[in-house]
């Protein structure tokens, strides 16, 4: 069995997402979508509530989506 390895080119793509911390509350991100090319370098900027973290938690899958889908390199 191949170990899965890290991923080599570093494109991230966000697909109409929409995360919620809970059901009964409004979703933090909502129909977010967006692609990051390899080799790019982003930055997240906003004011407070805006939903920056909840981006970055979406991405390392600390919550779950409500809609959408996060792809890494395909």
């Amino acid at each position: 069995m191949k170990a899965v390895e890290w991923p080599q080119e570093g494109r991230i793509e966000f697909h109409d997402v929409t995360m919620a911390y809970r059901e009964t509350l409004e979703p933090s991100i909502k129909d977010l979508t967006f692609n990051v090319q390899p080799g790019m370098k982003v930055g997240i900027v906003g004011r407070t509530g805006a939903g920056k973290s909840s981006i970055i938690q979406a991405l390392f899958r600390l919550c779950d989506l409500t809609k959408g889908k996060i792809i890494i390199d395909g």
